[in-house]
């Protein structure tokens, strides 16, 4: 990480294990010809212990900690997890220092000292409003959830261990940009990118989709011209509707005036030009209702047979036979 940590810090991480008389929690390594992997587990657990210690010296703390968590795997000691608790702390990872204390607290209970407890409850107060829970809900059970890449519990370091979808608890992380996944056997992975802050609480949500799940029949090509077409009918009606009423009282009006003696050549010549103008472009407007009732009607008559013969259709089948002078293939479609 690049960080050089204090001579407290190391004795500290030391002293996590070692105790208070300065014997060590297991016993001094063996050759290096036995190697951990003959030795027995709290064997080959002192060994992965005493190379974490070799290089947190070093300032390697990621490789420690893959170290310390794996001699914990082999022999569990809550004393270990107050050491990575304390180099995660020192590193910035907040939200991993709070899982190792928590643990380190839950696994030690009365065996802890009081004034180490006290220490690492004041931790604890000063690291919770530096780390944001993720709430994942994923459509479907089962599904494998990753935090960053990182598989939920069964990273060694990182894990909220939280376990497979649904998930019990909230995912702890610190404050940033993070990516989280879900993905599942016969399902398309889902993806949500979050950004947060120290005491946020997000919901993500992951809905996978089936790769098995059917495909949406296409769309009916006749069904557009059949909407569009009976609803120019409709217009063109109305239309023919509105002008022929306008005809008939033009037509009333001019033979209202026919009757008056009053009226003038020019007003009989303007009502008659009028009515037969309203007249015309009512016959216009219904015989352009009848042509858009029966392209409409005909529209309606495809649409329906396409959707009779989707139905209708058999699935498509195929065989392939070898007869001895070649082969043949023959089937539905």
């Amino acid at each position: 990480m690049g960080r050089r940590v204090t001579s407290s810090l190391v004795a500290a991480v030391v002293c996590g294990v070692v105790g208070s008389v300065g014997a060590p929690a297991f016993a001094q390594p063996p050759p290096p010809a036995a190697g951990p992997e003959a030795a027995d587990p709290v064997e080959r657990a002192r060994v992965h212990y005493e190379r974490g210690l070799q290089l947190f010296n070093e300032e390697n703390y990621d490789a420690a900690l893959f170290e310390f968590d794996r001699a914990y795997e082999l022999a569990p000691s809550y004393k270990i997890l107050y050491n990575m608790g304390r180099i995660q702390r020192q590193q910035n990872n907040y939200a991993a220092a709070m899982r190792s204390y928590a643990r380190y607290l839950k696994e030690g209970r009365e065996n802890i000292p009081a004034n180490r407890r006290k220490e690492v409850e004041a931790e604890l107060t000063v690291l919770k409003p530096r780390v944001a829970l993720l709430t994942v809900k994923v459509n479907v059970e089962g599904a494998d959830v990753y935090a960053d890449d990182i598989p939920v519990c069964t990273a060694t370091i990182e894990s909220s261990c939280v376990g497979k979808s649904p998930l019990q608890s909230p995912i702890m992380v610190n404050g940033g940009r993070h990516k989280v996944t879900a993905t599942k056997r016969g399902y398309a992975p889902a993806t949500a990118i979050v950004s947060v802050v120290g005491s946020d609480a997000v919901d993500v949500k992951l809905d996978l989709v089936s790769y098995d799940r059917p495909q949406a029949p296409p769309p009916n090509p006749w069904t557009t011209p059949a909407v569009a077409g009976w609803s120019a009918t409709g217009a063109a009606a109305i239309s023919a509707g509105i002008f022929g009423v306008l005809a008939l009282k033009a037509k009333g009006k001019q033979e209202t005036r026919l009757e008056d003696s009053t009226s003038t050549s020019d007003d009989l010549k303007n009502g008659r030009d009028k009515t037969q103008t309203l007249a015309t472009v009512t016959d216009a407007l219904l015989v352009t209702t009848a042509v858009f009732a029966g392209l409409s009607a005909y529209f309606t008559v495809r649409m329906i047979g396409a959707k009779n013969k989707e139905r209708e259709a058999p699935p498509a089948s195929a065989n392939l036979i070898l007869p001895p002078t070649g082969i043949a293939a023959f089937g539905t479609f």
